[in-house]
């Protein structure tokens, strides 16, 4: 039996970080991933998946998985095959955000237009 003090009761969500270079989506991923521990987020950064993220559709299904499930899951992925993941998300009602990274100046700026667009999905 699962223990009721260990339920989320945050939404879940994904979080598709596009743009280029590699270096700046990896950045702001993770300075997104502390300000949402900072919260007591539940987190998740997939960035080592090599193979899936040749696969959108199927890094987007293990991110849809676990936002179901209550976690805040960050993909610092390129945009090719987005429309799969979006689909996905629509269908089951997963909450789903794509930002780009490219224009913007920091990580922190990326992280700040991230988490408004998290807050009015909340």
């Amino acid at each position: 039996m699962s223990d009721p003090h260990c339920r989320c009761t945050c939404p879940g969500a994904t979080v598709w970080v596009t743009g280029r270079p590699l270096a700046d989506r990896l950045a702001a991923a993770y300075a997104l991933a502390e300000r949402l521990l900072a919260q007591d987020r539940r987190v998740a950064v997939l960035d080592r998946y090599d193979d899936l993220c040749a696969d959108a559709a199927r890094l987007g299904l293990v991110a849809e998985v676990l936002a179901r499930n209550g976690l805040v899951v960050i993909v610092p992925c390129t945009a090719e095959g987005l429309e799969a993941v979006r689909s996905r998300h629509e269908e089951s009602g997963t909450r789903y955000v794509e930002m780009s990274v490219t224009g913007r100046t920091s990580p922190e700026e990326s992280v700040t237009a991230a988490l408004g667009r998290l807050v009015t999905h909340d």
